[in-house]
């Protein structure tokens, strides 16, 4: 049985290191895109949207590459495969990948956590924003029902003709 050869552990640490860095961008630009949403200002976003976009694709390609490092060595990029490949390594070794890997880890929780808070906030505005648009239509949100065919009808006529 031949067994594949480990990856290197430099080129392991050096994609992790990228990773770590790319996600730490995109943690900043959550923040900025966080700022820009409470003040409302849309130019800011639109960039702040295009350099996610860049740093995300830029973190994709930093995956598949982690990915077929471990892939070539018949490693499953999981966290069993990464135990396993830990295992594999001499103590120093193993504590060098545990700390970078546990780094990219807490960052990426961090990314998830502002990601999060984000979409709530793009939530809120858009349901205050659909609300206000009712008021200048003159659509009080008590009077929208459903219709027959399952979208909303504004039945405040409804209501003037019952009073009569």
């Amino acid at each position: 049985m031949v067994t594949n050869p480990l990856p290197s552990l430099d080129q392991i640490n050096a994609l992790t290191l990228q990773g770590i860095t790319l996600l730490t961008t995109l943690n900043e630009l959550l923040d900025a895109e966080y700022k820009a949403l409470q003040q409302r200002e849309v130019e800011q976003l639109q960039t702040l949207v295009d350099n996610k976009t860049a740093v995300l694709l830029q973190l994709e390609e930093n995956n598949q590459a982690r990915n077929q490092c471990f892939g070539a060595a018949g490693i499953s990029p999981d966290k069993a495969g990464l135990t396993d490949y830990q295992a594999r390594l001499t103590d120093a070794e193993g504590l060098s990948f545990k700390a970078h890997w546990s780094e990219l880890e807490q960052i990426l929780r961090q990314v998830n956590d502002k990601n999060k808070r984000n979409e709530i906030v793009i939530s809120r505005n858009s349901r205050n924003l659909e609300q206000l648009m009712n008021i200048l239509r003159g659509q009080n949100q008590k009077n929208t029902l459903y219709n027959q065919s399952g979208g909303k009808g504004n039945y405040a006529a409804q209501n003037s003709l019952g009073k009569a």
